[in-house]
């Protein structure tokens, strides 16, 4: 399922195609091989506390998120081979492609709304959600 990520404090969008890992396989696996983000501009991490970029061939921005989806820590441009924690409140972590934090503002304390609102095709065959 594909959702969008947006920024409430400063009223900007993070995510337009967003995926959720959610699953122990899911998490795992997170972007690990990856060169490019492809089809997507955002990974949710749930339930996730601290993260790792082993085997990763590309830098990503992480926000380390509470229950009530503020940020916690947000990290630019972490490297391939690093790792990094949230804290002991940290409940979701949200990986996106370098640059984003700067190009939106975003920063810790931010808080971030996710529209998990699934996708309806309508009987003419448009999209909804």
């Amino acid at each position: 399922m594909d959702f969008k990520i947006q920024n409430l404090t400063n009223n900007t969008m993070l995510c337009e195609k967003a995926s959720l890992a959610d699953s122990f396989f899911k998490r795992a696996k997170g972007l690990m091989f990856r060169k490019e983000w492809d089809d997507f501009d955002g990974l949710l991490l749930s339930p996730c506390g601290s993260i790792h970029t082993f085997c990763m061939r590309m830098e990503i921005d992480v926000c380390f998120l509470d229950g009530e989806q503020r940020i916690l820590k947000a990290l630019a441009s972490l490297g391939p081979w690093q790792s990094a924690r949230g804290g002991r409140e940290s409940h979701a972590t949200l990986e996106l492609p370098a640059g984003t934090l700067e190009r939106t503002g975003t920063r810790t304390g931010d808080r971030l709304v996710v529209d998990r609102r699934e996708k309806k095709q309508t009987p003419d065959g448009s999209v909804e959600g």
